[in-house]
């Protein structure tokens, strides 16, 4: 399958005057079934925002680095629950695990293995619930979150744009 898939999901930012939900545009280029780019696109404060990459998940670090000072993204992307799948994740997908604490990825190969459980924990990178927690050093998280946001991560570092 080839083509573009466009939605929209509501996204929450954290900005120096408390968080505020919008709507983020989403879509994706799909060759043979894969994603071969992704953007996403807000407005905030009046300003549009874009963020692009060779998936969802990096299309949200760079929206994250171009939002103004001060803001960050909330939700299951930079939530400490929110975990990519180890053996291999779909596009725009995170596993909640709010009922243990993973100490290594292997700890997650249970949840992402059996079908019910995947059903059950699987959610969007967009996605915020009340059990959000950012994510933080001294808690394992399976995502890149905090490496991509510290190191100032652009389209230019994202590894399967360089190789373009």
């Amino acid at each position: 399958m080839s083509g573009a898939a466009i939605g929209e999901y509501p996204l929450c930012i954290d900005t120096p005057d408390g968080p505020v939900t919008v709507t983020a545009a989403h879509e994706t280029v799909i060759c043979d079934d894969e994603v071969q780019r992704a953007s996403v696109t807000l407005h905030l404060s009046g300003t549009a925002y874009a963020g692009h990459g060779s998936d969802t998940e990096y299309a949200l670090y760079d929206l994250e680095k171009r939002l103004p000072e001060g803001c960050t993204l909330r939700c299951c992307l930079s939530c400490r629950h929110g975990h990519f799948c180890p053996v291999g994740d779909a596009d725009n997908e995170v596993f909640c695990v709010t009922d243990f604490e993973p100490r290594t990825k292997s700890d997650l190969y249970h949840v992402t293995e059996d079908e019910q459980e995947r059903a059950t924990r699987s959610r969007t990178l967009f996605h915020l619930c009340d059990g959000w927690q950012a994510q933080s050093e001294e808690t394992y998280t399976y995502t890149s979150y905090l490496e991509h946001t510290k190191r100032g991560h652009t389209n230019e570092t994202d590894p399967d744009l360089a190789e373009a």
